[in-house]
């Protein structure tokens, strides 16, 4: 079904672009009450509210670029309930790693963590369909998060976005999208070949 030209799964994500915008906005008051913190598990929403919060208006426009970026080479894999699902997933698997491997960080907000899964399935599905750029991409983000977690955050990102660089964060979600990519490959219905003309 579609609404002036735009299906319901691209609606969707223009709805969630707002939502992400209008987050951004809210008072801290609120904002505060929407963050991942770690002395807070009892209030699960925070496991998934936190990713969509971001520390400044760099932070939000890096990760709005990089969600479109990875829309453009993916999005044909989705439906509006499948993004749904990955969304609320992946991020309640990263908060869950978080609290459970990362301690030290008590406070987290932002959309980098998930951005991480999201391309992690997207390029699972690349290979499920036999496309070779899926693996270019899957070793592209591995490399980036090893690299990451040998060197360290990058300080000049800190300090654009004004918090620090949750690098954890980015593993998390890598392991969280292989982990739902592998998902998908087991419950995958095997393809019938087509006969030959």
């Amino acid at each position: 079904m579609s609404f002036r030209g735009f299906s319901s799964f691209q609606l969707s994500i223009l709805v969630f672009v707002a939502v992400l915008v209008l987050l951004h906005f809210f008072p801290e008051s609120v904002r505060s009450a929407l963050e991942y913190n770690r002395t807070q598990p009892a209030e699960i929403w925070r496991a998934v509210t936190g990713h969509l919060l971001h520390s400044n208006h760099w932070h939000l426009l890096m990760n709005l670029g990089a969600f479109i970026l990875i829309l453009m080479l993916h999005q044909m894999y989705y439906s509006l309930n499948s993004f749904a699902l990955l969304l609320v997933c992946g991020c309640t698997g990263i908060s869950v790693l978080l609290y459970l491997f990362s301690p030290d960080i008590q406070i987290y907000v932002g959309l980098s963590g998930w951005l991480h899964c999201f391309i992690t399935v997207g390029a699972m599905f690349d290979i499920k369909h036999k496309i070779q750029s899926g693996w270019l991409i899957l070793l592209g983000v591995g490399a980036k998060v090893l690299y990451e977690q040998w060197q360290g955050p990058d300080a000049e990102l800190a300090a654009l976005i004004n918090a620090n660089v949750a690098i954890d964060a980015h593993l998390y979600g890598v392991i969280c999208g292989a982990l739902l990519g592998c998902a998908v490959f087991l419950n995958a219905r095997p393809v019938k070949s087509q006969p030959q003309p």
